[in-house]
């Protein structure tokens, strides 16, 4: 086998090496991109579930309030009818200070009523406000791994590119091409920098990215 069949099987395996690193690579962040689109889904679904609960418990509490003015009005009016029925005077002494304390109680219970409603709708806002959040956190990951896995499409070529530099390297080195090995190096290796240039990339994603499978 001559130096020149050596050296670009050496490329060759040098470009193998590279495939798979950069394969090693594309999966590991289309894995992650997942992951992250996954818990992108969950905290949308979070937030979901939190701002229903939210809404339930503010519609609970406004059927309490309703309840508790009902309460008043009756527990008022049997006050009222009774003391009037016995002839007592409800503008003074025990009759009075009964249905202010009545009046005071329903305004304490309303006050508090009021006060859970107001404290439920925030935490709910912070608790969902948080969810959104987070799911905009996770999507920008994604989108970074999508990008990194993207940004393998000139893999196979800068891989190439790579090893057949490596090969003429090692022929120049045994001996081959003369004065003019050095050239054909940087010649290549312009090459290869050209390759793993991003706007390069970009110009082959329809070349390379889309019919290879990782």
């Amino acid at each position: 086998m001559g130096a020149m069949t050596l050296a670009l099987t050496a490329g060759g395996l040098a470009a193998l090496t590279s495939v798979a690193e950069s394969n090693a690579q594309n999966r590991q962040a289309r894995y992650q991109q997942k992951v992250a689109e996954a818990n992108a889904e969950a905290a949308r679904n979070q937030a979901k579930i939190t701002e229903a609960k939210g809404r339930v418990a503010g519609e609970n509490l406004d059927r309490e309030r309703s309840a508790l003015r009902r309460e008043y009005a009756d527990l008022q009016a049997g006050n009222v009818a009774g003391m009037g029925a016995l002839g007592v005077d409800m503008s003074s002494g025990s009759a009075l200070r009964t249905l202010e304390g009545n009046a005071l109680r329903f305004a304490q219970n309303v006050g508090a009523n009021r006060y859970q409603k107001a404290l439920s709708d925030w935490e709910t806002r912070q608790n969902v406000n948080a969810a959104l959040t987070n799911a905009k956190n996770y999507e920008a990951q994604a989108s970074h791994y999508g990008s990194t896995v993207s940004g393998l499409g000139s893999t196979l070529l800068t891989a190439g590119l790579s090893g057949l530099v490596s090969g003429l390297s090692a022929y120049s080195m045994a001996g081959g091409f003369g004065g003019a090995g050095e050239a054909a190096g940087r010649a290549v290796g312009s090459a290869t920098k050209t390759a793993e240039n991003p706007f390069f990339d970009r110009a082959l994603g329809r070349w390379t990215s889309t019919p290879v499978r990782h």
